[in-house]
Order: structure tokens, then sequence, then C-alpha cells
């Protein structure tokens, strides 16, 4: 019986720790062109940039014109992504934060 105890609290322990490890992630947020002008320039950014290796999510908004992406950066790069908006006929630009005077992005230098 202590032996059974014994190994649930280890197998206890292990998942606990397993999901303690967070994976590296970073975002990156970009401005498209051609402009997402409806639900389905999202849905096609969002159905074919998720097959990127080290995609984790996408989040689109047709709004603000920006495509958020948070990826491993042990896995892929800005550039790589980018290289995958151009697979899907679109040319992405890497921004870094909005500019509140106009609700625009402001480009990344």
């Amino acid at each position: 019986m202590k032996r059974l105890l014994s190994i649930a609290l280890l197998l206890m322990t292990l998942c606990v720790g397993a999901s303690a490890k967070k994976p590296n992630q970073a975002t990156a947020v970009f401005t498209v062109m051609p402009k997402m002008s409806c639900e389905n320039c999202e849905k096609k950014i969002k159905s074919n940039l998720r097959f990127e290796k080290g995609v984790k999510s996408i989040d689109t908004s047709l709004s603000g014109q920006t495509v958020k992406v948070d990826y491993n950066p042990e896995k892929t790069s800005v550039e790589a992504i980018q290289k995958g908006f151009a697979k899907i006929g679109y040319s992405a630009t890497e921004v870094t934060a909005c500019d509140d005077s106009n609700n625009k992005p402001a480009e990344k230098k």
C-alpha cells in the first residue's frame, strides 16, 4: 500500500512539474497588403498560416487591419512567418504598437 501511494505521489509531482513548464513563446503583430476586407480574408490567413512551423495562435482584427501571431522563436522567426504570408498572396509588415493619435499601427523600423 505504501508503495502504491509513493508511486501515485511521484506521478503527481511529475505531472505538476511538467505542466508548470511553459514553452518559449513570442508575439509579432503584422499589417498585411492587400488589406483584409472581409471575414473570408481573415479565414484565409488563419487557415493557411497555422501550418507554418512554430506558429501557436493567430488573431486577426479586421477593424485594426492587424494580424497577431504567437509563435515559438526556437522553431520559427518573423521572417519565416512573413514568407508564410507571401505564400498566400499577402505582404506582411511587422508593427511595434498602435499610434494612439490616429489608431493605426506604427511600422517597425
